[in-house]
């Protein structure tokens, strides 16, 4: 079941997929190798559902959760074989993609357009990313070429520094705790569509914060729920300052 541009493509983090071939080629997986067993072998919670969909896209494992016969070919390979297995169930799985690119001679934006008709849009770059980690597993380009080939693809999908806005805050207190949040969101992409407020553009900041939230299909845990509307409450104070006599003040200018 190869990657194709008519059903939606994996975009699990490449070292989970990685970890699960390796531990395969060492230790063996638990049969069937279903969400519970992804978990008992240490995937997080919240991905799951990604890597076991990207198992099975991949061709690693088949629909009842057993090892397929690529994973089973990888495991028996002898060390000097490895990598050419590696690359040669790599070539078949992303047959499409290394159809349009080679992605040990191009360059990132190359490799992120091989990947603009695939679903869903907005994963693009996590597609992107999973495919240039396992093409550095397989040997076909550098580690460094990777990293610098998915970092490009983030880059490339809008990404840059939020300015936080120019408005002061009354209390230094919340001025202090919001910095390290503000901190944080500086890798967060702009959304592509800005959601507006009344009349004007959310503030930067708070987009950014929305952009953060985790995919509807991977849920979040209680703590991780609980930290973000913390954030969130820091952050809309900073924004948008709670004033007292807005009342009074809106009196005073109907006045005038």
């Amino acid at each position: 079941m190869p990657v194709t541009a008519d059903k939606p493509a994996p975009y699990a983090p490449a070292a989970a997929i990685v970890d699960v071939v390796n531990r395969h080629r060492e230790r063996g997986l638990p049969v069937p190798l279903n969400g519970e067993a992804l978990g008992r072998i240490g995937v997080p919670d919240s991905l799951i559902s990604r890597v076991l969909y990207a198992l099975n896209v991949l061709d690693l494992i088949d629909v009842n959760g057993a090892p397929s016969p690529a994973l089973e070919a990888l495991r028996l390979a002898p060390e000097a074989e490895f990598k050419p297995r590696l690359e040669e169930w790599l070539r078949s799985a992303y047959a499409d993609i290394f159809g349009i690119v080679d992605p040990a001679k191009d360059d990132e934006t190359r490799i992120r357009d091989a990947f603009r008709n695939y679903q869903p849009v907005g994963q693009q770059s996590r597609m992107v990313t999973l495919f240039v980690g396992l093409c550095s597993y397989a040997g076909i380009i550098l580690e460094k070429q990777a990293t610098s080939r998915s970092s490009g693809s983030r880059s490339s999908s809008g990404a840059r520094p939020l300015s936080a806005p120019t408005r002061p805050r009354p209390v230094a207190t919340t001025s202090r705790a919001v910095g390290g949040v503000l901190r944080g969101l500086v890798t967060l992409p702009h959304p592509k569509k800005a959601p507006t407020v009344n009349s004007g553009v959310l503030p930067p900041p708070l987009a950014g914060l929305l952009e953060s939230l985790p995919d509807a299909a991977d849920g979040w845990t209680k703590e991780e729920r609980t930290k973000f509307l913390t954030t969130f409450e820091a952050v809309l104070d900073f924004c948008i300052p709670v004033v007292s006599n807005k009342a009074k003040n809106t009196e005073a200018d109907a006045d005038v």
